[in-house]
């Protein structure tokens, strides 16, 4: 409940900008995509809504920037493709370790999305065109990244190094990691003579990989294109690498463990798998490795990889060797690995429930086959991960009795969130809750449905069997459901942003949400996502004298005893063929979790209004209708119409298909100083503690020109609801 004190002074802010209000910057590219550690090189920044007066914001600290100027943007760009473009001349710190971290713009509009940025410990160049044919490849010196962009269908570009014989050499493309769209690198390795030694594509989404000895001491030549030809742009930009440095292909067992091996290839002090080969038939290499196992771990994910939603749930890390692999940070029982002998119904691995059974389809149409003693009226939740760890696996279960009755099948999982914005939806199985009817023995068999094609020591899965253990995870995002936004908080007014809620084994109760490490002059006012829910709101306000400010803030979601931090993602790129004056079209959002200690969030600009609820907390039955008064306080010059919505679909009608411009539920014209509200409560809202959170933005005119932005949209301080009594049915 509000004290009256932060109602007189932060009140209920609705901000629709001025007629002139810009949304803030939307940052598209960054090129190169990343440096070597100490050294200071020029980055340019293209995007929408520039200022000229922009800044950079790392998630890690020590880099420094200087805005060296704006950079002429092409007179017919192509759609989609960023508006303006600045250079930056930066100063990556010497002791920063190599990973991918994010930047951001900060200009006096506001704070962009993130692009990642990796810091490497190898010599970093830039692509030198013309470099499209054998004669004019690119010399560089082995242990070196080139960044480059495939600029056009055809474009292909080749880079040429010395190597000596019986040298192991790695090359690999890396572009989705990097928020890119080059989907399919395909790269070759030729030697002088014009020997193909090796070739990849598809070794991941926007990756790929390859090795190969040096037969001779002589020159090589790598050859990287678009698969097919088939796409280009500004966004398809990439980091090769030509190194004699380590690859990590696989971690297994890929959860918590005493010791695990890392698979790859040019790991120091490595020894051969036995039965783990490269395409050329040489054994990969395997590496014991325990230090995992002494961190300390609690409930979060850490990884400076692309975590997609589909994985937001998850208690896991990476290592710190390759993004994309995640280890689990949890088990549910004792570990158990899979012993390789149960391929069929009638040889099943025996295991003791709760457990994590870790493994891999190995081999040809390989199925794993596990057996397990369950009682009747037991309750038991079977899941399967594989591609949420970075697994290439699309896993599939069937749970059988012991006659071999079908209990259930599960492929894909069904779950998604959002169907925009937190697109959760994925290859995995959805979680399974067991009620186990009779006294006996139970079979599960894990593989895929691509075995056939699929397998190897990256094709690895988790088969947990556990007791229901009620919980939740949350993750927090902009706004904008098809559009890259990042937070921005006007002074004076309100900021808003997206919840998800990712409930597990039958919790379903009210989860409070604050906020911590926020600046001075900004609170998070009390905000309740309500029992059952998957979706809220989280609103930030600040006061009027609050100095601008960008940095990290955490939030925090409680359910009585369980408390989680908030995971923040933001959506990479926008929607394809958005156009100004139509609906966006109905399609999900590639969509990852931010890189940093928190939210991202920026103090810029002024609020030009604000709207004050008369009451700070209401009571309402199910099905019945919350009345709310709010007085209207214009500021400055300010004479726009002022239109609500509604936010989120715990209150008012839901989104039809095709998604159309949602319709305002109310317009304060300039002169209008009060809006009374008569908003209606869902039949089947459960009783308990809500939130009520309303937007307010400009009736003025949608502003013209080719670039689709986010409209400036300023919330409401959130309003309690009390919803009494027993829903009533549909």
């Amino acid at each position: 409940m509000f004290t009256r004190r932060v109602a007189a002074l932060l009140a209920v802010f609705f901000a629709a900008g001025y007629a002139t209000a810009q949304p803030g910057p939307q940052l598209l590219s960054v090129f190169p995509p990343g440096a070597k550690a100490g050294s200071t090189v020029e980055v340019t920044f293209g995007g929408h809504g520039f200022d000229g007066q922009e800044k950079l914001f790392f998630s890690e600290k020590g880099f420094e920037a200087e805005l060296v100027g704006t950079v002429p943007a092409p007179k017919q760009p192509q759609q989609g493709r960023p508006s303006t473009f600045v250079k930056f001349k930066v100063t990556v710190p010497k002791d920063i370790a190599s990973g991918t971290l994010d930047v951001r713009i900060v200009s006096k509009n506001g704070l962009s999305n993130p692009r990642a940025f990796v810091v490497s410990n190898m010599t970093d160049v830039n692509e030198t065109e013309p470099n499209n044919d054998v004669g004019q490849a690119q010399k560089i010196e082995l242990d070196t990244t080139v960044n480059g962009i495939i600029g056009a269908n055809t474009d292909v570009d080749y880079v040429t190094f010395k190597a000596k014989a019986g040298q192991n050499i790695v090359v690999y493309c890396l572009s989705s990691s990097l928020d890119g769209r080059l989907s399919m690198p395909d790269l070759i390795v030729v030697s002088s003579t014009g020997k193909q030694l090796a070739s990849n594509r598809g070794y991941r989404a926007g990756e790929a990989v390859l090795d190969f000895q040096a037969p001779t001491d002589g020159d090589y030549l790598v050859r990287l294109s678009q698969f097919a030809y088939s796409s280009s742009g500004f966004d398809h930009f990439y980091r090769l690498t030509v190194t004699t440095g380590p690859w990590v292909d696989a971690i297994f067992p890929p959860t918590r463990s005493d010791n695990h091996t890392i698979f790859g290839r040019n790991l120091n002090g490595a020894k051969p798998t036995g039965h783990f080969n490269r395409p050329d038939g040489r054994p990969l290499d395997s590496l014991s490795y325990s230090a995992l196992a002494r961190k300390p771990f609690k409930p979060e994910i850490r990884s400076t990889g692309i975590v997609s939603p589909r994985a937001a749930s998850l208690d896991a890390w990476a290592t710190g060797t390759t993004d994309g692999l995640l280890v689990l940070g949890t088990n549910a029982g004792e570990l158990i690995l899979d012993n390789e002998k149960n391929t069929t119904a009638d040889s099943p691995q025996e295991v003791k429930v709760p457990c994590d059974v870790a493994g891999r389809i190995a081999k040809k149409n390989e199925r794993h086959w596990y057996s397990f003693e369950a009682n009747k009226g037991e309750v038991w939740t079977l899941e399967v991960f594989a591609e949420r760890i970075g697994s290439p696996v699309d896993a599939y279960f069937i749970l059988t009795d012991d006659k071999g009755k079908v209990i259930v099948e599960l492929d894909d999982g069904a779950d998604s969130l959002s169907p925009n914005q937190f697109y959760t939806k994925g290859d995995d199985p959805a979680r399974y809750r067991f009620v186990v009817p009779n006294d006996g023995t139970y079979k599960v068999m894990v593989s895929t449905r691509e075995a056939g094609t699929q397998f190897g020591v990256r094709d690895q899965y988790v088969l947990r069997i556990a007791k229901e253990n009620p919980d939740f995870r949350v993750a927090v995002m902009p706004l904008s459901p098809f559009l890259p936004e990042g937070g921005t908080l006007p002074k004076g007014g309100a900021v808003l942003f997206s919840v998800f809620v990712f409930r597990f084994d039958g919790f379903n109760d009210s989860i409070e949400l604050t906020a911590s490490d926020l600046p001075e002059g900004v609170t998070c006012p009390p905000q309740v996502i309500g029992p059952g829910q998957t979706r809220g709101t989280l609103v930030l306000v600040a006061d009027k004298d609050a100095e601008d400010w960008e940095g990290f803030v955490k939030i925090h979601a409680t359910s009585g005893d369980l408390k989680h931090t908030a995971r923040p993602f933001t959506i990479t790129w926008p929607a394809i063929g958005v156009q100004p004056t139509q609906p966006p079209p109905n399609a999900p959002m590639i969509t990852r979790m931010d890189r940093g200690p928190g939210l991202a969030l920026a103090i810029r600009g002024e609020t030009p209004f604000s709207l004050t609820p008369t009451k700070e907390e209401v009571k309402a039955k199910a099905g019945g209708k919350v009345e709310v008064t709010l007085k209207v306080d214009r500021r400055q010059n300010f004479k726009d119409a002022i239109q609500l919505f509604f936010v989120v679909p715990t209150f008012g009608p839901r989104q039809p298909g095709g998604n159309p411009r949602p319709q305002p539920i109310a317009t304060a014209t300039s002169t209008q100083k009060e809006l009374k509200l008569s908003i209606d409560v869902p039949a089947n809202l459960p009783p308990g503690t809500h939130t009520l959170v309303l937007r307010g933005q400009s009736g003025a005119p949608l502003p013209k020109g080719p670039v689709v932005r986010p409209i400036p949209t300023y919330p409401s301080v959130p309003i309690t609801v009390i919803v009494e009594g027993t829903p009533k049915k549909k």
